[in-house]
């Protein structure tokens, strides 16, 4: 995300048009986390982690989410859950710099590979 500031007030209102859609709420997250608003990174991620507790909460949320914060431990953990969900964030493995901070990582490659990417 190259402008997380000006990203953001249009991310707060997709958030209540999308009724906390959990994919806004994780782009969400990174963006307040890349513009230096963790403590609304982590205040959101907290509503995040609830929610999961009620019901079904897409991995790729909490992917986008630990990513932004830099996370890359939680991120691997999310993008197995989201490998076993079959989450279609697993498409862009390759292809997004998103996920640039991972790539040097075996367990990242290991994922390109069993994704069918490799």
């Amino acid at each position: 995300m190259c402008q997380p500031d000006q990203a953001i007030p249009a991310l707060e209102k997709v958030l209540v048009i999308a009724d906390h859609s959990p994919g806004v709420v994780g782009v969400l997250i990174s963006a307040y986390a890349h513009a230096g608003r963790r403590a609304d990174a982590l205040r959101l991620l907290a509503e995040l982690k609830k929610r999961k507790q009620a019901g079904y909460v897409p991995a790729a949320a909490f992917v986008n989410a630990y990513l932004g914060l830099g996370d890359k431990e939680q991120a691997f953990v999310w993008l197995e859950q989201g490998y076993q969900e079959h989450s279609n964030i697993l498409q862009w493995l390759k292809v997004h710099p998103y996920f640039d901070p991972l790539r040097d990582d075996p367990r990242f490659k290991d994922l390109v590979h069993r994704v069918g990417l490799g």
